[in-house]
């Protein structure tokens, strides 16, 4: 069993809500993976929220990945933030 603290990237309020919020493409529970890196983490959607993003300046939709077990980051942290453009649906058949 890891002994990893549970660590939230930081995130901020953005100054303007839209009245109607994108639609969300990743559901509670999918799995993903990062795309277009090397060694891509993975792990499952936790929750999704509409905020800004205190790392990068950028505004939207962000879904909160739990890492999984095997993924190369979870030494580090147990969880990330990750936008639409950014992530991947995992086939169940898929590797990573």
């Amino acid at each position: 069993m890891s002994h990893l603290s549970p660590q939230i990237p930081p995130f901020g309020l953005p100054e303007n809500i839209p009245e109607t919020l994108p639609q969300q493409q990743f559901q509670l529970g999918d799995s993903v993976r990062w795309r277009q890196v090397p060694h891509p983490d993975f792990g499952r959607i936790l929750g999704v929220i509409y905020t800004h993003s205190a790392s990068c300046m950028a505004t939207g939709l962000h879904y909160l990945v739990l890492l999984d077990e095997q993924s190369p980051s979870r030494h580090i942290t147990s969880y990330d933030f990750a936008f639409e453009k950014d992530i991947e649906r995992l086939n169940q058949s898929s590797t990573v």
